[in-house]
């Protein structure tokens, strides 16, 4: 069982600034939601689990990430031998788009993002990385997962896509469409994924 959750809303994200491998501090809204992705989690996986150490928590090691486990590990009570700065969960490598808007990326690289619109499993930023890049590193971590133990993972929004696509072996074409909006928590079981929207505890 995987509890998959993208980081909370930053400042970046509010402005639709691409983030990348810079970081920009949680919004109010975005401290919200990780109370929150707390609280849900806190119904869903009984604390005895926590307390035996069957819960494990990886965190992308950007600080948005960070931050937002934080409050998981806080609310939840989770242990910190089970906590793991996990690197191949880092976000997509923007390069030289990193903290810019989709109109300032237009403006400055005239058709560079409807190229790769066209290829967008392939297509390497300028100075940065392409989904192909992302999913070597994803493929390895998800390879060596304890299968008996519930996982949380604190990532990003690129990183969700790839990991979701593996997990349902859909074409790669497809990964780009798989949006990760910060109101959900996806729940990956059994081949198949749940949709928890914590919109419901507004």
């Amino acid at each position: 069982m995987i509890y998959l959750l993208r980081h909370a809303e930053t400042q970046w994200n509010h402005e639709l600034r691409k983030q990348g491998r810079d970081d920009s501090p949680l919004t109010q809204t975005g401290q919200w939601q990780a109370r929150t992705y707390a609280a849900v989690l806190q119904d869903l996986i009984p604390h005895s689990e926590i307390r035996h150490g069957r819960v494990l928590l990886y965190a992308s090691p950007l600080g948005r990430a960070r931050s937002t486990a934080q409050y998981l590990i806080d609310i939840l009570g989770i242990p910190g031998e089970c906590v793991y700065c996990e690197p191949r969960l880092i976000e997509f490598d923007y390069g030289d788009w990193s903290g810019l808007t989709k109109d300032e990326i237009e403006s400055r690289y005239p058709g560079a993002l409807a190229a790769r619109e066209y290829d967008k499993w392939n297509y390497t930023v300028p100075n940065g990385e392409s989904y192909a890049d992302v999913e070597t590193k994803v493929d390895q971590w998800m390879d060596e997962l304890p299968r008996d133990k519930v996982v949380i993972v604190v990532t990003h929004n690129v990183v969700s896509r790839v990991i979701r696509r593996r997990f349902l072996d859909k074409p790669r074409t497809e990964a780009g469409r798989l949006e990760h909006p910060q109101h959900l928590i996806f729940r990956l079981h059994d081949r198949s994924i749940d949709e928890i929207d914590i919109r419901a505890l507004q």
